[in-house]
């Protein structure tokens, strides 16, 4: 074969290797960003700009707005006159290509909220409350127990914990946005809270939010309010949503996917030569990430500006930053793996309706299957894993404080199972994990009212407090704000490529059997998914492979 282990090259293919990777390392260098925390490439070399192919793709999305610019002109006017929103229609800023259009009249439903939690844009906060997993100390069990016996019926507390009946989401990690808040738009003050939900898990298999508390500790102005709040209950729902939509950001997505594959690329490039057969297998992963990564995103330009969409979430500039590189120190990858996440939230009631759970197993045990394959090609033993210096410098520089800075990526691998592993677990990270959480953004925070990245009124002070309708209206972004929340999400509404996707031609002949068998899979795949649909109340198409992409492309 000719894409080779470096241990197997004759002693001027080992020279070539050394002098090309020596090349790569001068022009992949680490910066450190975010409170000095996350690791990024220093100036993004030429190579990784997109040819006018991707920039194309974006251009076509764009042209879908072109009905819907009247009434976006007529929004804008109203804007540039200084008149308000006046109602939640008035945020389908593009009518022709609408982010969700049942989501307008229906976003407020208890249903609609704990649909979110399952195939929504953060589906991995959920957790089952058991007792090895108890509620959050913060949230007073008694009062939990005594509003779960108004509000349920066909079971008692004790026996909805021991059969996973009863979950959770607790959004304590975002006390730092909610302790410094930001400010926009000429010192509008941003607001979010650090709620705890409690939901229960109904015998159709849908989840129903019955207890939300706003802050994480006791004080009289923290009540744990329910749907017998009226608008109240409406606030607590819409500030957990706002809660939802920074941690998706901040944690999960930019910081769990979009840097922890910077990371990744950076050694991949600095450390695996051209023809490693693994540098073959992953290249086509790698497209785009770290353009995309380098836009004036969240971080300041040369100029001192924070990027515009960074300002939209709800804490300052620094408050943002210090939560996104926390975000990255309290990451775990092995813990991360698929399966691991789930069993460590314990979600793994057959009865919970959760297709990111069900369709994603089915996308993780195939791309496992198809890296040992891949693997086993060309590591016949442990020993050619514990001799192939390149993959062990590629581990060392995602892992070690001064190159990537991974948490819990292996330091070294010893065997092909750790190895085949990893690559698989990576592949999954940047294709259907990417999918799920970036391409439902349109859909869910791209209708602006059904989860603003900030609040921009206070969270009320307790039960006395009164909102109307119009109160509730308050909470949401002006124009300018909010058009920016949409239009980022309808901007970044396109693919470039498709997980299996592969030039054969960079491969050896042995590999091409290996990704013919992966893409005839990914196909039944598809097959399955749709069937499973047809029989679903709510489709969920993010883990179907038609619609996955390659990479984190955009």
């Amino acid at each position: 074969m000719s894409n080779k282990l470096p241990q197997n090259e004759e002693n001027t293919g080992k020279e070539d290797r050394k002098n090309y990777l020596l090349q790569r390392q001068a022009e992949y260098q680490y910066a450190y960003e975010y409170v000095d925390t996350i690791a990024v490439v220093r100036k993004l070399p030429w190579r990784e700009i997109p040819g006018i192919g991707y920039w194309l793709r974006g251009g076509i999305n764009l042209l879908r707005l072109i009905p819907s610019l009247p009434r976006l002109s007529v929004t804008f006017l109203r804007y540039l006159l200084g008149k308000p929103m006046e109602s939640y229609r008035d945020y389908v800023f593009f009518p022709a290509s609408p982010p969700n259009p049942d989501l307008v009249d229906s976003f407020q439903q208890d249903l609609v909220f704990g649909l979110q939690r399952v195939i929504g844009v953060n589906p991995v906060m959920l957790r089952a409350v058991t007792h090895q997993n108890p509620l959050p100390e913060k949230l007073p069990e008694p009062e939990i127990r005594q509003i779960f016996e108004e509000q349920v019926d066909e079971i008692d507390y004790a026996a909805a914990t021991e059969q996973k009946r009863l979950y959770v989401l607790d959004y304590a990690v975002l006390d730092v946005l909610q302790s410094n808040p930001g400010y926009i738009d000429g010192g509008q003050k941003q607001y979010v809270t650090t709620p705890i939900v409690v939901l229960f898990l109904q015998s159709d298999g849908m989840l129903r939010p019955i207890a939300i508390q706003l802050y994480q500790d006791a004080r009289p102005d923290n009540p744990i309010y329910t749907s017998k709040d009226g608008n109240l209950w409406l606030t607590a729902k819409m500030f957990a949503q706002v809660a939802d939509g920074n941690h998706h950001i901040l944690y999960t997505h930019a910081t769990r996917i979009h840097y922890v594959m910077e990371a990744i690329i950076m050694a991949s490039r600095r450390q695996l030569y051209k023809s490693h057969p693994l540098y073959v297998l992953l290249n086509p992963h790698l497209q785009y990430t770290l353009n995309v990564n380098h836009q004036h995103t969240f971080l300041k330009d040369r100029k001192g500006r924070p990027g515009r969409y960074g300002e939209l979430f709800a804490g300052d500039y620094d408050s943002m930053t210090q939560c996104m590189a926390n975000g990255m120190t309290s990451f775990n990858f092995k813990e991360s793996a698929f399966p691991d996440d789930i069993a460590k939230r314990e979600v793994d009631n057959p009865d919970l309706f959760y297709p990111y759970r069900d369709d994603g197993i089915l996308l993780w045990n195939t791309i496992q299957g198809f890296c040992k394959e891949y693997v086993d090609l060309y590591y016949k033993s442990e020993a050619d894993v514990t001799d192939d210096y390149e993959i062990q410098a590629w581990a060392h520089d995602i892992s070690a404080r001064d190159r990537g800075r991974i948490p819990e990526f292996p330091a070294r691998f010893g065997s092909r199972q750790e190895l085949s592993e990893t690559l698989g677990h990576i592949i999954f990270l940047c294709t259907a994990f990417h999918s799920c959480i970036h391409f439902n953004q349109y859909k869910y925070p791209g209708f602006v009212p059904n989860m603003p990245h900030s609040a921009y009124a206070p969270p009320p002070a307790g039960k006395n407090a009164e909102i109307d309708a119009a109160g509730l209206l308050k909470i949401q972004p002006a124009f300018r704000a909010a058009y920016s929340q949409t239009w980022t999400y309808f901007l970044t509404n396109f693919r470039v490529s498709s997980i299996g996707q592969y030039n054969l031609q960079p491969f050896d002949s042995e590999a091409h059997e290996v990704i013919e068998r992966f893409g005839d899979r990914l196909k039944e795949i598809e097959e399955e998914i749709d069937q499973r649909n047809s029989r679903r109340s709510f489709a969920y198409d993010r883990m179907n492979p038609r619609f996955i992409p390659n990479g984190v492309t955009i």
